[in-house]
């Protein structure tokens, strides 16, 4: 079905034309979009969006992928097997390979041997991608923290309330 009241804008770029088409897009009841309680709905569409926002927000113009960025975040507790990285991000070996090629490229990761295991390498962050992550951590924090200056108190006590809850609900196996 498709939208002919509000039409995303052409002239943007994808993500900001996603943007755009989200805040306008008219809410729509649950039988429409989704079934469940709207609760449940409005959860996920607000989760979505500031996902999607704040995954755009990062440090000396380098754009990475969704599980290129989970990658160096699961490397600040130190080196990881491939294999590891995989079975953390729900991929197949082989895809964690690529991911691990992009990044080594861009000079974020390095592969050592493992010391135990000839057979096994070991991924690790390199200065390049401490950096990388240290920055954009500062800009989305910095980035989130201005919207969040922009809510009425009423919101910001809100959220401020619900964010221990939210924690926990990401944090379900």
């Amino acid at each position: 079905m498709t939208n002919s009241v509000n039409p995303a804008p052409t002239k943007l770029s994808d993500s900001s034309a996603t943007i755009a088409a989200e805040k306008s897009a008219p809410d729509l009841p649950p039988s429409q979009h989704s079934s469940g309680d709207p609760t449940i709905v409005n959860l996920r569409a607000a989760t979505f969006m500031l996902s999607r926002r704040l995954r755009y927000q990062h440090a000396d113009g380098e754009i990475i992928s969704p599980t290129e960025a989970a990658v160096l975040g699961r490397l600040q507790h130190g080196p990881q097997t491939p294999g590891q990285l995989a079975k953390a991000e729900h991929v197949r070996p082989p895809s964690m390979t690529q991911t691990i090629a992009r990044l080594e490229a861009r000079g974020f990761v390095q592969r050592d041997p493992h010391p135990e295991d000839g057979r096994q390498t070991l991924v690790s962050r390199t200065k390049r991608g401490n950096h990388f992550v240290d920055e954009s951590r500062a800009m989305r924090t910095a980035w989130l923290t201005a919207q969040f200056e922009k809510l009425s108190e009423a919101d910001r006590e809100a959220i401020e309330q619900a964010a221990g809850a939210l924690r926990r609900l990401a944090e379900q196996p």
